[in-house]
């Protein structure tokens, strides 16, 4: 099931508590002026407020937001670990002449670990394998290559992960961003 199916599931919930809550509100104030015992109206409201609750529990406990979007909460640790090791292998090198430091290498080692084991396409791993030979490999890599490879990556990941294409390109976006900044 996807994050936006989920979503829906979960907003279908929190809305059917919250009409059921508000029912037993209403039944509550016509009891009162009939003067009839007040307890059933009260077991309506507290059920609707037990179903929001539930509800709630569950959009936390499933999702987080990245750049204003829900996503599933693995899918979420998934992105934020790979746009850090990105931006790690990357950060040693976006100095001129400076070589590649072997935590940039342990990096780069890091992003084609993850992109082998999230499941993505051939091309993704190979655009992986391609950044992490640049890195390790050449003293003064060409980082342009890498950070295209990078980009490629993402986009891909993101095609995969939301299923509405212009969110997924502007999360692709955000993402990329996140990892090619520079840190002072």
């Amino acid at each position: 099931m996807s994050a936006s199916t989920e979503a829906l599931i979960i907003e279908i919930i929190f809305c059917l508590g919250a009409v059921i809550a508000l029912g037993g509100i209403i039944g509550l104030v016509v009891t009162k002026q009939r003067h009839r015992p007040l307890r059933p109206a009260m077991a309506v409201i507290i059920s609707g407020v037990g179903i929001v609750i539930i509800a709630s529990l569950l959009n936390v406990l499933l999702f987080k937001t990245y750049d204003q979007t829900r996503v599933k909460k693995d899918d979420y640790y998934e992105i934020t670990s790979l746009t850090s090791n990105m931006q790690v292998s990357l950060a040693s090198s976006q100095a001129a002449n400076q070589p590649v430091s072997p935590s940039a290498k342990k990096a780069s080692k890091n992003v084609t670990y993850l992109v082998k084991h999230m499941a993505q396409p051939a091309a993704s791993r190979q655009d992986a394998q391609t950044a992490q030979t640049e890195l390790i490999q050449h003293r003064h890599p060409r980082i342009t290559r890498v950070k295209a490879a990078y980009q490629r990556i993402l986009t891909r990941y993101f095609k995969q992960v939301v299923h509405q294409p212009q969110q997924a390109q502007r999360l692709s976006r955000y993402a990329y961003q996140q990892a090619t900044k520079v840190n002072h």
